[in-house]
């Protein structure tokens, strides 16, 4: 063999030697980053598994006119189809109006949309308003409107009465209450109550 024939196979030889580095290091690296990625998949959907119980939430709002509105439960969760909804367990919430009225609000779950401040209140709802106390299982409020409707087993006491009905609506910019039942054969049940000084 000449000295040219020992030149060109050396330089294959050199080639082959750096295409098989290339090819071994490229597909080394190429696998490590794919394990990488795999962990960090993981790893996020055993954080987001482990994060989704939120303890001690709370949520301010005020409007143009200055109502406010705050609502606090012990523990919570992001609704996983629609994030703007947040899950609540053992709720308390306070609307606190212009003139200084306060309406307060207390349930075992509620259902809180952050993008409009609506909730959903449910299990042995509470609303105290003024001389106005009433009870129920389901209260929607919606805080743009200033309006609560609360039905379902709702009693309903003021200073007055005490009265048995399906829903009650209360305005409270209007300041007005209407008191309904489903069927509209059925009676609504009112008792008063007489304060004959004896308490």
């Amino acid at each position: 063999m000449d000295k040219k024939t020992y030149i060109q196979i050396s330089i294959v030889l050199v080639i082959f030697a750096i295409i098989s580095f290339v090819y071994i290091d490229y597909f080394r690296n190429s696998n490590s980053d794919i394990v990488k990625n795999d962990l960090e998949i993981k790893s996020v959907n055993i954080v987001k598994g482990s994060d989704d119980l939120i303890t001690e939430m709370s949520y301010f709002s005020e409007d143009n006119n200055g109502n406010s509105y705050e609502i606090k439960s012990e523990y919570g969760v992001i609704n996983p189809d629609k994030s703007n909804l947040i899950l609540m367990d053992k709720v308390n919430a306070v609307v606190n109006l212009l003139n200084g009225e306060k309406i307060l609000i207390r349930s075992d779950k509620a259902e809180y949309n952050d993008l409009n401040n609506d909730t959903t209140f449910s299990g042995s709802v509470k609303m105290k308003y003024m001389e106005h106390e009433i009870n129920s299982v389901n209260m929607d409020l919606s805080f743009k409107d200033q309006t609560a409707v609360l039905y379902r087993n709702v009693e309903y006491k003021s200073s007055l009465s005490f009265l048995n009905a399906d829903r009650v609506v209360v305005d409270f910019l209007n300041k007005n209450t209407k008191i309904e039942m489903n069927d509209e054969n059925k009676n609504i049940l009112v008792r008063s109550i007489i304060d004959n000084g004896n308490n």
